[in-house]
């Protein structure tokens, strides 16, 4: 391939954007490990070598953490908050000191030893273990620069416009990468549920991923443009190529700029239908920047971000803090409480490996709590508690059946009889229900009589609706929201909520995809919550629409027939509400 030629690579969007840009490789191959022994009188000093890179390993993610906290990226300070917890592990400590005492290696040798047995567990395991092998070989990559006194280079002091190409790219690493100078990241590996993905959109720092380095080397070329929107990764850009690219970059600043100046508008059409645009948040530090964007209510608090990746469960006095502060911190606003959503990807700390052969499938959601009825009993009472401060309500996630919602409803009671029993007061709380499996979509209408709202979580909806691994990339052209099942069934959930008067709010990522605004306003959908940066893309979708086009935009659209046409019908409109090539950029 000659290096002075026009390339085009094409790979998978992770995050939407354009870059333009210098390449950076970050080295692409692994630590070259020494191995000899230790005489027996240096092995405690052996352990102290090793203890000191650990905390240096330590003391870098610390670093990390309060850059985090500084940016406010709360996505940011929970994946580091949990690698420090990581550290701790008795694997980074005992093990790995103990190792050096019975094999008389150096530290690098018995630390990569334990590293790799860890490997073979965690890659046996499902998504969510061998996500979190990742992180741990992260870590293992600091310690070992540690140890070896290597000059690891910090992806914090890259030049200016650096675009960085990496076989793979860690949560810390891409947290670090200093978004002043970054401009994009290009990995051979990684997905969309990714934590560097999860990352890169919240920094809103364009990716991509799935490019082949195997016929390529990026130093060779002087300039790269990234474009997060199609997945296109441009080697030595012509000067017209170049030329387009520049014009669609400046044009989306401009676009963004003007998103920015929306945040405090209503969220209404046009012709003055109001649409209730909510937040969805993991931890509390994210209702300072909701009130930035004119202060929302929060349609889903994923509460089991409070204790994912730590040593023990709160018991119900720190949940009860957790929730206070939350609600006191949210000035009057509503805020709706989703119960411990776990299982599948995620677990309670100590919980036991489950050897589900699909746990997605499995126990999880509202099966585990109404099975572990205390941990269930105990965080309902820790939310009532918190409902005198404000305005809360609980939602159940993953309701199938309709006596799973009944039994819920009854630990409910239950949890409200004990504490009356105790003297505390609580306040009104409204209940929903997640609709996230078909079966729920189905009985909708039975769902409706027993509820306040209804939640529809399009992320699992599509992926059960039609059988597709949403984590799976060989499956990814499959995962198509726009299915005419998808859109059948959003339809008849609203429709069934409206016949019982009470309203319906859409939580997956099709809400904060601006390209499907009109049509779940034209389906009837009240609400829309999303992540908190895409509030102001929302509400602009919202406000260059009226309830009519809408209206008609959802009858066209449950005319077609296939998730293609859809996807056109939607591409074509957004494209009149948008400047040229700013085409779903932001």
């Amino acid at each position: 391939m000659k290096s002075n030629s026009e390339t085009i690579l094409k790979g998978i969007p992770i995050c939407r954007g354009i870059a333009i840009g210098k390449p950076y490789v970050v080295s692409l191959s692994d630590f070259h490990i020494p191995d000899f022994l230790i005489p027996e009188e240096r092995i405690e000093e052996e352990i102290a070598r090793y203890q000191l890179a650990l905390q240096k390993a330590r003391n870098d993610i610390s670093d990390l953490l309060k850059q985090a906290a500084k940016e406010d990226i709360a996505e940011s300070v929970s994946l580091l908050d949990s690698q420090l917890h990581m550290m701790q592990d008795p694997l980074l400590t005992v093990e790995v000191e103990n190792e050096i005492r019975k094999s008389q290696k150096n530290a690098e040798a018995a630390f990569h030893l334990i590293i790799a047995n860890s490997q073979k567990k965690f890659e046996s395991l499902d998504e969510f273990f061998k996500e979190r092998f990742r992180e741990l070989k992260d870590i293992s990559h600091r310690v070992l620069g540690h140890l070896r006194s290597s000059a690891r280079t910090s992806l914090a002091t890259l030049p200016a416009d650096s675009i960085i190409f990496s076989r793979e790219l860690s949560s810390s690493e891409t947290a670090e990468a200093n978004i002043a100078s970054v401009n994009a990241l290009v990995t051979e590996f990684g997905g969309l549920t990714s934590h560097a993905a999860i990352l890169a959109r919240a920094r809103g720092t364009p990716y991509v991923s799935n490019i082949s380095f195997a016929h390529i080397d990026p130093t060779k070329h002087q300039l790269v443009i990234v474009d997060g929107r199609t997945g296109e990764v441009i080697l030595n850009p012509s000067p017209k190529t170049l030329e387009k690219y520049e014009k669609k970059y400046h044009q989306l600043q401009t676009h963004l700029k003007n998103l920015a100046q929306v945040s405090r508008l209503k969220a209404e059409t046009y012709d003055g239908y109001a649409v209730g645009l909510s937040a969805n948040i993991e931890i509390a530090s994210e209702v300072d920047t909701l009130h930035s964007h004119g202060g929302h209510n929060v349609g889903l608090f994923r509460s089991e971000y409070i204790f994912l990746d730590k040593e023990k469960l709160p018991n119900e006095e720190e949940q009860f803090k957790i929730y206070r502060e939350l609600v006191e911190k949210m000035k009057g606003h509503s805020i709706v409480i989703r119960t411990f959503d776990v299982g599948g990807d995620k677990r309670f700390p100590n919980q036991p490996v489950s050897n589900e052969v699909n746990p997605f499938l499995g126990c999880r959601a509202i099966r585990f709590l109404l099975k572990e009825r205390e941990i269930f009993l105990e965080q309902l009472c820790a939310i009532l508690r918190a409902s005198k401060y404000g305005d809360v309500s609980v939602m159940f996630p993953m309701i199938s059946t309709l006596s799973e919602l009944i039994e819920a409803k009854q630990v409910l009671a239950e949890a409200k009889k004990s504490l009356a029993k105790r003297g505390e007061k609580i306040g009104t709380v409204r209940i929903g229900c997640m609709i996230e499996v078909p079966s729920a979509a189905i009985i909708a209408d039975l769902l409706a009589k027993e509820c306040d709202f209804l939640s529809i979580g399009t992320n699992d909806l599509v992926q059960y609706a039609l059988a597709v691994d949403r984590g799976n990339h060989a499956l990814s052209s499959l995962y198509t929201p726009t299915h005419p099942s998808v859109i059948r069934l959003i339809r008849s959930v609203v429709h069934e909520a409206n016949h019982h008067g009470i309203p319906v709010s859409v939580c997956g990522e099709v809400a904060a995809d601006p390209r499907f605004t009109p049509l779940l306003l034209g389906l009837g959908v009240h609400e829309l919550s999303v992540a908190t940066r895409y509030i102001p893309i929302v509400k602009h979708a919202i406000r260059q629409t009226s309830i009519v086009a809408a209206s008609r935009l959802a009858e066209v659209a449950l005319s077609l027939s296939t998730a293609l046409e859809i996807q056109t019908l939607l591409d074509t409109e957004y494209k009149k509400t948008v400047p040229d090539d700013c085409f779903y950029n932001c």
